[in-house]
């Protein structure tokens, strides 16, 4: 079975061995995927396809789309309810505590502190 893993492993700059350690795998095993030896279970598939944000189509050669208008939904969903959840909490706060999560998100990103 062809995939993409090398390929998408290549671009991300990472080794087999480091790879693997991110999935909980044995290097040897991420080896014989990419050689074509072994074939990924659909469990390996979908990590990788979260790993590099990609659809699992992708990783398998069954689309060229890196992301499908699905994944690209569910993703949205996904990011519009966590920042949902962040902005019920900060409405939650005083003047004051919202000045000064500000200020911290400022200082994070390395921004100037607006008065």
């Amino acid at each position: 079975m062809k995939t993409r893993i090398k390929k998408l492993r290549l671009e991300k700059k990472l080794s087999q061995q480091a790879l693997a350690k991110d999935l909980n795998l044995n290097q040897s095993t991420l080896s014989k995927i990419e050689c074509g030896i072994s074939t990924p279970d659909a469990s390996l598939v979908c990590d990788l396809s979260r790993f590099f944000h990609v659809s699992t189509d992708y990783v398998l050669y069954l689309a060229e789309e890196r992301l499908n208008a699905d994944l690209l939904l569910a993703n949205d969903k996904f990011h519009l309810k966590k920042y949902r959840n962040h902005m019920s909490m900060y409405q939650q706060l005083s003047p004051w505590q919202q000045r000064a999560c500000d200020n911290f998100v400022q200082n994070m990103l390395g921004l100037d502190i607006q008065p």
